[in-house]
């Protein structure tokens, strides 16, 4: 599963734990790689451990050492657990998520959000994990107090819908979304604001009933607030959905216009330039194409659109790693202002 916002782990990646941190040793040790748990898994994983296409055709048949050997058992063995005993396991350890005070050790929740994120990256897994219950777990994981928990939760929940059609409808049939939108709005702290953007868009981009509920819950406005928070990362989530959004739903991109997003992507371009900043630009080049209104209102004087841009252009002028942002806002100014 993956998509061109965030990159997923392949599932001939996930293992039945998480992986230990490594170990300080006088000896520099090869990484050993994640023992798969499908045989698709485990074909790459063996092709990995043994290619050898530099080597001479003569001495690519030996017999296999006894390391080589133990270690390609062991992923052999792997296929055999259950996964569905370990995910209920961690369930259990989380049903009592919300009993974790301020302060307290959250780590053994960590874990079991972890691991069950490893395993739901395959489809059929994410779908097996709610018809066992795993996702009454995860309201009170998103209003726990610990804000690991909270980003670890939306992480999740954005791991088991993304590209899953079957996940998308179980969140949007129970509720999740409001939930989401509450803490994006109200949350204080902002990696789990960027994990709750993450959910979201995993839930609602490609889905007209999603975008549907993104709107009747207020979400538009409440991305418009979060979008004053000047957050870097929350500038790329909130600008890169929006504008999914605007090329799959047809009136999406006037609703955008009409709620006041111009003027606020004016704001964020107005302050010194970031790397976050080409994103902002091409949901305002998304927002105007082709579109009057949107046109009429970033040439408004009141806007001073045109110094902005013109500012820009000469903050980044010349500097190599800015040149997307550059072309970008050169676009952007020729459409609105080359003939005026």
């Amino acid at each position: 599963m993956s998509n061109s916002e965030e990159k997923k782990p392949e599932i001939a990646g996930a293992i039945c734990a998480p992986p230990a941190e490594p170990q300080s040793t006088t000896e520099t040790v090869s990484p050993q790689p994640r023992q798969p748990t499908s045989l698709q898994g485990l074909l790459k994983f063996s092709m990995e451990a043994t290619k050898a296409e530099d080597a001479p055709l003569e001495t690519q048949f030996q017999p296999m050492d006894e390391a080589r050997k133990k270690f390609l058992e062991q992923a052999l063995h792997s296929l055999t657990i259950d996964v569905i005993e370990i995910l209920l396991k961690q369930i259990k350890v989380l049903e009592k998520v919300d009993s974790i005070g301020d302060g307290e050790d959250d780590s053994e929740y960590l874990t079991a959000l972890e691991t069950i994120s490893e395993y739901v990256c395959d489809i059929d897994t994410a779908n097996d994990y709610h018809k066992i219950g795993g996702f009454a777990i995860i309201p009170p994981c998103l209003k726990c107090k610990s804000p690991k928990i909270r980003a670890e939760g939306c992480n999740l929940l954005a791991e088991l819908c993304q590209n899953n059609a079957y996940c998308q409808r179980v969140v949007l049939e129970n509720g999740l979304i409001p939930i989401l939108i509450d803490v994006i709005e109200h949350d204080q702290e902002v990696p789990v604001i960027v994990k709750a953007l993450y959910a979201v868009s995993c839930i609602v981009r490609q889905s007209t009933s999603g975008c549907a509920q993104l709107i009747q819950y207020k979400g538009v406005q409440t991305f418009l607030e979060a979008l004053k928070k000047n957050e870097e990362k929350i500038n790329i989530k909130i600008s890169f959905l929006l504008r999914a959004l605007c090329i799959s739903q047809p009136d999406f991109k006037s609703r955008l216009i009409f709620v006041g997003y111009i003027p606020v992507l004016f704001s964020l371009i107005s302050t010194p330039p970031r790397s976050c900043d080409e994103h902002v630009f091409t949901l305002l080049l998304t927002l105007i194409e082709d579109n009057p209104s949107a046109l009429c209102e970033c040439r408004q004087n009141k806007l001073n659109g045109k110094e902005i841009l013109d500012k820009y252009l000469s903050a980044v002028k010349g500097k190599e790693e800015y040149s997307s942002e550059e072309e970008f806002c050169n676009t952007i100014y020729n459409i609105l202002f080359a003939q005026n």
